[in-house]
């Protein structure tokens, strides 16, 4: 084998025929869950556009709702380049046919594409903690100062600095790679070449860490401004409304935390013992379909849009995995 460890010529390689086992399962497993979490999808922008025209109280602020669909459309797009760039090379399906393609700009392509959307995916939650936290601070001039936001900053950012932290792969020649143990022979992974392998993840750890760290901080400055208005506050339902803002605030804290583990030991074990990262590769998928599903299933099952119709006086709005409706005049109106 090649000391880059490519497949491409090997004849053991080019003939391959995998057997039906668990490694082959897993080409077809993640549909299992990604169809139906596609369907909520489409079923709570369908629902959203109805509740808009019929002015429903219970409707998320327009500005969050267009950054919770770019985090489910991140979502969908990273998880077609992941599947593409690990899932399906290793289950053992596409080995033939990968041995017999020469190390090409391509598969380069394909990573661009997997890594873009990865760092799409991780913006995206940040820009709607951004903004939740505006809504808060500001909740009588927020519209102005979110819509600021959105078109100057926001979907600038989440597009364009993907694509600078990624442009750089283009000057390599994706290839396929046999994993090593604890994958069986015939499971391989698009692969780009040590040396940018690192470059990749020194950005992607750092990049992470920094947007989770800041998540963190605002999450937990917005647990705080919650907790002085539900102490502050007389009144049950505002009480009740403010526990329900910090149970949305701990699911979106839940749902940013797991792929951020698996994704940071699966980075942190390359950097440090080359050898043994496919041990923990296994992590990564995990995570990342984890919160491809959580988010849209605990906005369709929590939101009172997607629920029985009530009414209700339409205040402010603060949103993670619903949306908080809330004006200052030390009350709170409502948790979505």
């Amino acid at each position: 084998m090649p000391v880059n460890g490519s497949i491409h010529g090997l004849q053991a390689y080019r003939t391959f025929v995998p057997a039906f086992n668990y490694n082959t399962f897993q080409a077809f497993q993640p549909f299992i869950y990604i169809i139906p979490t596609i369907v909520v999808m489409i079923i709570i922008l369908i629902k959203y556009r109805r509740a808009k025209s019929e002015m429903n109280s219970a409707i998320i602020d327009t500005n969050i709702f267009t950054f919770i669909m770019m985090y489910f459309l991140f979502n969908m797009l990273f998880f077609f380049g992941d599947y593409i760039h690990l899932n399906l090379p290793n289950s053992g399906l596409v080995t033939s046919f990968c041995a017999g393609i020469e190390p090409n700009r391509v598969f380069s392509l394909i990573l661009v594409y997997a890594y873009s959307t990865n760092f799409g995916v991780i913006c995206c939650p940040f820009m709607v903690c951004l903004m939740r936290l505006i809504i808060l601070i500001s909740p009588r001039h927020h519209e102005r100062y979110c819509q600021y936001l959105k078109n100057w900053f926001a979907i600038p950012f989440i597009f364009l600095v993907p694509l600078a932290l990624t442009s750089f792969n283009i000057t390599t020649t994706g290839y396929c790679k046999q994993l090593n143990y604890p994958y069986d022979f015939g499971s391989i992974i698009l692969y780009e070449g040590d040396d940018y392998a690192r470059i990749n993840i020194y950005i992607h750890l750092s990049f992470s860490c920094c947007l989770f760290v800041t998540n963190t901080l605002m999450t937990f400055f917005m647990f705080y401004k919650l907790r002085m208005t539900h102490n502050s506050s007389t009144s049950n339902n505002t009480k009740r409304l403010t526990r329900k803002a910090e149970f949305s605030l701990f699911l979106a804290i839940v749902s940013s935390v797991v792929p951020f583990i698996t994704n940071s030991i699966c980075s942190t074990v390359f950097l440090i013992n080359r050898d043994s990262w496919e041990s923990v590769l296994f992590l990564r998928p995990i995570g990342n379909d984890f919160e491809t599903t959580m988010m849209p299933w605990v906005l369709f099952l929590s939101h009172p849009m997607f629920r029985s119709k009530k009414t209700s006086a339409k205040i402010s709005t603060v949103s993670m995995s619903g949306t908080l409706q809330m004006r200052k005049k030390s009350s709170v109106s409502k948790v979505v």
